[in-house]
């Protein structure tokens, strides 16, 4: 399969049984997030963003935008996820729910 030229997207909502599992899941990240993003970019991702869910009563839902330079990029970067979750989801109750597409458009604001 011939790699996609269109960035590959990757939208994931994550719900928290408690603050206690949101903050140990940003410690751990903060702590270890620096070189699994190292190697993570060397694999092919380009950005990732970090939103929470603020029209919603609780505080404990957030989603996360991975963009990657294609479906394989991608794909070489699940082994580096696996990782992620042992290190930094170990001990933490969270339901996540994971969307995959092909970015068909994108629109940004100019700078002028």
């Amino acid at each position: 399969m011939p790699e996609i030229n269109a960035p590959f997207t990757n939208v994931t909502l994550q719900t928290f049984a408690s603050e206690g599992d949101l903050a140990l899941t940003n410690q751990k990240w903060e702590e270890l997030g620096p070189k699994f993003v190292n190697r993570l970019e060397k694999n092919g991702l380009l950005s990732y963003e970090v939103a929470t869910i603020w029209n919603k009563d609780s505080k404990l839902m957030r989603f996360v935008i991975f963009r990657y330079k294609s479906s394989n990029a991608f794909k070489r970067c699940l082994p580096i996820w696996e990782e992620i979750e042992k290190a930094v989801f170990d001990g933490v109750l969270i339901k996540v729910t994971a969307y995959r597409g092909v970015t068909e458009e994108y629109w940004t604001a100019s700078d002028t």
